[in-house]
């Protein structure tokens, strides 16, 4: 029995699921409260059964579902900000936890991801997303539109639960960071390249956390698996 079987990280826990709760409840106190009933609940299933494998996706679809849950009790709340607020870049519950994005990156073409990347993930706006790109903020609307659409379906069909992260490229060195390739595809405006670079990152769980395009120059905040955080400029 592995040791995931055996015990939790909570510490790695707890931060995860208030990340996430702070993103769909957009309030400190309430991300607090909605924290301690996700562990809670978290807890009780595995506990049950310690075969369950307690993934980043399993975790927001918790969050989500209890925040649900909660907005339907109690009336008084104004708006479900992250569940079921699809019109603003990322607020799509189906689409705000990036590991349902990396997870099934290969199901879209290099072009989507990327707007999904920049709109849902970096909060770029769709005119800075279609200068980029060199198209029109209408066509960036359309395929982003296309893609969320494309990303719930298949979340529903797969089923968050059973989604797995991204592996390292084949023969590539688990311990190889390779953030220059990342900085080069941006700079090339290079929708697979990026695609490509970025989940490579991500298999090696180096979260580039945001992406700011700076008076012509790119901007890459990083944070390594150990939590440490850096800035790189290209």
């Amino acid at each position: 029995m592995s040791d995931h079987e055996n015990r939790l990280d909570y510490r790695r826990l707890k931060q995860q699921v208030y990340r996430y709760s702070l993103r769909v409840a957009e309030d400190a106190w309430e991300a607090e409260d909605l924290t301690q009933e996700v562990l809670l609940k978290v807890h009780r299933a595995w506990a049950t059964d310690r075969s369950r494998a307690v993934t980043n996706a399993y975790l927001y679809r918790i969050v989500c579902n209890t925040w649900r849950d909660k907005a339907r009790t109690d009336r008084r709340r104004p708006r479900t900000a992250g569940v079921n607020a699809p019109a603003r870049s990322g607020e799509d519950g189906g689409l705000i936890a990036r590991e349902l994005l990396e997870s099934l990156a290969h199901r879209l073409s290099p072009r989507s991801m990327v707007i999904v990347l920049l709109m849902d993930v970096f909060d770029f706006t769709a005119k800075e997303t279609a200068e980029f790109l060199s198209s029109s903020e209408g066509a960036v609307q359309v395929a982003l539109g296309r893609a969320r659409l494309r990303l719930r379906t298949l979340a529903r069909q797969t089923g968050p639960d059973r989604l797995s992260p991204p592996e390292a490229p084949a023969g590539s060195g688990e311990d190889r960071i390779d953030l220059d390739t990342l900085v080069e595809a941006f700079r090339r405006r290079d929708p697979k390249g990026i695609c490509g670079a970025y989940l490579g990152l991500a298999s090696r769980r180096v979260k580039l956390s945001q992406v700011r395009w700076i008076q012509g120059k790119f901007a890459f905040g990083f944070e390594d698996p150990d939590g440490n955080r850096f800035m790189v400029t290209g």
